[in-house]
């Protein structure tokens, strides 16, 4: 971080912008990309020897709602770092309040810092809102060595159409045996499906834009309380006036 005013100038507006495009990136990765997050191994098993053999099917995930989130945060927050040095570093010293919410104290800070602080945040609940979840039909377990969610192995049949005849009367001493061609459905193997997912559930998802609003409560506060107090009136504009009107008018 720079140490003088002008230093913070010069790099605030680029920090910004990165941030608020890393932010659009990111959304548009959880809402255009969405299978990106998913993941599944599907694996043929044959039951009966000889049988054919079918190869496993595999698709790996490309990335994990937390991974997406930490590749993005660091440049975000180096975005709203930037800005609100400079309102600080702007500011009169006056209007100022702290910003505490369960007990954690997160600074003290002036109006219009606290102002912009209420912007990010509300951009950053736009990001949260578009976290991709998990499917809520599926039953998930997060698998800790590789920080996935999985499901349990789903299992379904495959059948081949077998021609069968089928004895509809005996022989007789006066008539032949009666029998049918039919084509049965004959059980040849198994597919064994495992899902993944680098998706979230839904009740992560609201845990964290809850705790952005509750965030964005306690900011709207302490700019209520930093503005409550006493104006500093200066009476400057008539000064002005007359230094350039001077004698003209």
């Amino acid at each position: 971080m720079a140490n003088k005013l002008h230093e913070l100038l010069a790099v605030e507006q680029d920090r910004k912008h990165k941030a608020t495009k890393i932010i659009g990136d990111t959304r548009k990765l959880f809402t255009k990309k969405v299978p990106y997050f998913d993941g599944m191994v599907k694996r043929y098993v044959a039951l009966e020897e000889n049988a054919e053999q079918i190869p496993d099917e595999r698709k790996e995930i490309v990335s994990t709602v937390a991974k997406t989130i930490q590749h993005a945060q660091d440049t975000i927050i180096q975005g709203i770092d930037a800005n609100i040095s400079k309102e600080e570093t702007n500011c009169s010293g006056k209007a100022q309040a702290e910003l505490e919410i369960d007990g954690v104290k997160i600074g003290t800070f002036s109006a219009t810092s606290l102002l912009a602080l209420e912007a990010h945040l509300n951009r950053l609940k736009e990001l949260y809102n578009d976290i991709p979840e998990l499917d809520p039909t599926k039953k998930w377990y997060f698998d800790e060595q590789q920080g996935v969610y999985k499901t349990e192995e789903e299992v379904k049949f495959r059948s081949v159409k077998r021609p069968k005849v089928i004895v509809k009367y005996e022989a007789t001493e006066k008539h032949p045996a009666q029998t049918e061609l039919l084509y049965l459905d004959f059980q040849v193997g198994k597919y064994e499906t495992v899902n993944s997912s680098g998706r979230i559930p839904l009740v992560k998802k609201q845990e964290m834009i809850q705790r952005v609003n509750r965030l964005i409560d306690a900011v709207k506060v302490a700019r209520s309380k930093a503005n409550s107090v006493e104006v500093n009136n200066v009476k400057v504009g008539q000064k002005l006036f007359d230094f350039i009107n001077g004698n003209s008018l």
